[in-house]
């Protein structure tokens, strides 16, 4: 196995993993669908005249809508397990004096 396919499967299990951890409401789900749907719709409609940022709408929108479909945000998980490993942190402190 190369360097490239263990980096990815790393990523892919830190993602998994922060997906797991980050499940979200569903008021928070149905914004998302319908923020999402209206990104979407929108940069469809701009493909033509101007095509990266359509495309870059295209992509945020599709994010948003499989967020509130699925109810799972890895944003959200990472930031709760960033929060917890935060709590989890032991202060070692040494102090060095010169005479």
């Amino acid at each position: 196995m190369g360097i490239i396919e263990q980096a990815v499967d790393t990523m892919k299990v830190k993602l998994d993993d922060a997906c797991e951890q980050g499940t979200i409401t569903s008021s928070e789900r149905m914004l998302s669908v319908i923020a999402g749907g209206f990104i979407l719709g929108y940069s469809l409609k701009k493909v033509i005249k101007k095509p990266l940022t359509a495309l870059s709408g295209v992509t945020l929108g599709g994010a948003l809508i499989a967020r509130g479909i699925t109810g799972k945000c890895p944003v959200t998980g990472a930031i709760h397990q960033a929060e917890e490993e935060e709590r989890n942190l032991t202060l070692i402190e040494r102090r060095y004096f010169e005479k």
